[in-house]
């Protein structure tokens, strides 16, 4: 298993929530949503995993309050890697292979790590590098069998 899967693993089993985020009328944009939504049906209410769509500063305090040390945003990126590419790393820092892109949900997501770091919580991007974020309600090939690999990934994890 490669290192990055293992360090997504570690960080979810170190008293992690998995939040998802996109929008499911935008394509590819709904990649955060399709791997919660998925993983969350594989194990149930064993684990803190909340959807929030793209209105995440709605959840932010909510999420503050939770239980958990490392919360992991999962979402759509905009880079110039190759299409259904996965990137892991604190939200803070430079993810090696961003390129100063973001999620395509950017500003929230500051805004909302900001408040997660003043709740003492670690805040953690895991990316799907995405093309088409224009209307519509398939994601395209690439982005599909990479987020079935990280739910197969985060399932493992999580049972």
């Amino acid at each position: 298993m490669s290192n990055l899967f293992l360090n997504i693993k570690e960080v979810l089993c170190s008293n992690g929530c998995l939040v998802g985020m996109g929008n499911y009328l935008k394509s590819d944009d709904a990649v955060g949503l399709y791997i919660v939504e998925s993983v969350k049906k594989a194990v149930r209410d064993s684990y803190p995993i909340m959807n929030v769509e793209d209105v995440i500063e709605a959840y932010v305090f909510k999420i503050s309050e939770m239980d958990c040390d490392n919360i992991v945003v999962v979402d759509a990126v905009k880079t110039g890697a190759e299409t259904g590419s996965i990137v892991f790393g604190k939200l803070e820092e430079d993810i090696e292979g961003l390129n100063g892109s973001l999620s395509t949900h950017k500003l929230a997501l500051e805004v909302s790590g900001k408040i997660f770091r003043e709740h003492g919580k670690n805040t953690y991007l895991l990316g799907v590098v995405v093309d088409n974020v224009d209307f519509g309600s398939s994601l395209s090939q690439a982005v599909r069998e990479s987020a079935d690999v990280l739910i197969d990934v985060i399932t493992d994890a999580l049972k």
